[in-house]
């Protein structure tokens, strides 16, 4: 259902009911006034007729009709019971025959009494008031009454106007609703057909925003920086996907050709056996970059977190030193491990050393020969910071603030040669964050480069 018929809706109930429960109080109030102002006229009328009935020296005959001028009065409810019950004097609009029921009757020749009835040959409903007098021939009882006819007449015209008051109050909280919901979903509805306009190669589409600086506006806000981040990442998505088929597509065409050379006839078994080396060391290279893009695959998912253990640092840094001492040999390049062997941490084990042995391996093959690299591992404070260094070259300045990003290469290490897939400091990175930290790299003053993961030693 749209927002705009429930903010309907809900308005035109709301004043629906307000109209209902504003105009029942204000009648009960009404009503309640009317007869409270009707029983002070009664009490006004019985007052008079208690003194004259109670005053016994002027020894008033109440055979005689006229009395009293109250009782000639054709419009006046007024009736005198003696103590015998019976009516012993009354007005011509009351008649002979008792107004209120005989348990009145009792309860008023104690205290003060209220009724409502009717008097003969009247369809509105009468107000009484029933007293008493003592005297000393007994208890009398003084009625008197008041039609309720101008009372219910008031409270019916006012319930007549409150209807229609409230049939208009209703229209009225309906259609201000509707004209509000429009208005004030217009830059919605803008928002909407724009977003609906934008496709997925439309780096540049925003939402239109409006100048009132209200929730819509910041909703717009919100909305437009959420759509800046979707297209970095498809752009940044795009660009990886480029990228791994560009890495892909030279090994995949050095192991074509060496299977195509092994194919062809009148090949001895010298270039057969380079053929496969050749074919083996691409399918290698295959093997490994298949398997980086995974992981990170597996990183950009943000999936169920790994569990992770604290273990000593030392057996994980020994055995990344062991793989590239067997690499570093062939260069004469030494590597020196310094790490307290009660160092330990809550790592994801395989990934720490995924990330150390691509560092090392950089660093191995950047490292002068005769040179040493060097790993440290010590505690700053809460935290838990490996650092790689080496005496080579360093990286480009200008490489520094991208180091990180996949594929990405100094201009040293652009042959095939010598460098690797473009993607090992980037799963530096992702590993350190998921420990919850961060990775850095610098160049040493002294020379060289070195690279520092650092994470929380129980994250």
């Amino acid at each position: 259902m749209p927002i705009r018929v429930r903010l309907t809706a809900f308005a035109a109930v709301g004043a629906l009911l307000a109209v209902l429960v504003g105009g029942w109080i204000f009648v009960h109030q009404l009503r309640d006034g009317l007869h409270a102002s009707v029983d002070s006229s009664l009490r006004t009328r019985a007052d008079a007729l208690v003194q004259t009935v109670s005053d016994t020296r002027g020894g008033i005959d109440f055979q005689d009709q006229g009395s009293t001028k109250l009782l000639d009065a054709k419009e006046a409810i007024a009736q005198i019971i003696g103590p015998a019950g019976g009516v012993v004097e009354a007005s011509q609009a009351a008649g002979r025959k008792i107004l209120i029921p005989a348990d009145v009757v009792r309860a008023a020749q104690r205290s003060t009494v209220y009724a409502e009835g009717r008097i003969p040959h009247d369809s509105h409903p009468s107000r009484f008031l029933a007293t008493p007098v003592v005297r000393s021939d007994g208890r009398w009882v003084v009625v008197v009454g008041s039609s309720l006819e101008a009372a219910d007449d008031a409270v019916s015209r006012v319930q007549s106007g409150l209807v229609l008051g409230g049939i208009v109050t209703v229209l009225l909280a309906a259609g201000g609703a509707w004209l509000l919901g429009t208005l004030a979903l217009r830059p919605v509805e803008r928002m909407r057909r724009q977003a609906a306009s934008i496709s997925e190669h439309d780096a540049e589409g925003r939402l239109p925003l409006s100048r009132t600086h209200d929730e819509i506006a910041e909703l717009g806000e919100t909305m437009n920086a959420l759509l800046a981040r979707l297209q970095q990442a498809l752009a940044q998505q795009r660009a990886f996907v480029a990228d791994a088929g560009h890495e892909l597509r030279t090994p995949l065409a050095i192991l074509r050709t060496e299977l195509e050379l092994a194919s062809l006839p009148d090949r001895d078994e010298f270039e057969l056996r380079h053929a496969i080396a050749e074919a083996a060391t691409e399918t290698e290279r295959l093997s490994q970059l298949a398997e980086e893009l995974l992981f990170l695959a597996r990183h950009d998912e943000h999936g169920p977190r790994r569990s992770r253990e604290l273990q000593p640092m030392r057996p994980i840094l020994d055995r990344a030193a062991a793989v590239a001492i067997s690499r570093a040999a062939r260069k004469r390049v030494a590597i020196a491990l310094d790490v307290d062997p009660e160092l330990a941490a809550a790592v994801i084990g395989d990934d720490i050393r995924r990330a150390i042995d691509n560092v090392l391996t950089n660093a191995v093959r950047h490292a002068p020969i005769g040179s040493t690299v060097e790993i440290r591992a010590a505690r700053v404070r809460d935290d838990l910071v490996i650092t790689i260094a080496d005496q080579g070259p360093g990286f480009p300045a200008e490489f520094l603030p991208r180091a990180f990003e996949r594929f990405g290469r100094a201009d040293t290490a652009r042959t095939r040669d010598d460098g690797g897939s473009g993607l090992g400091l980037a799963i530096v990175r992702a590993v350190a964050r998921d420990h919850g930290g961060d990775a850095d790299v610098s160049n040493r003053p002294d020379g060289g480069a070195e690279v520092s993961i650092r994470f929380p030693i129980r994250s």
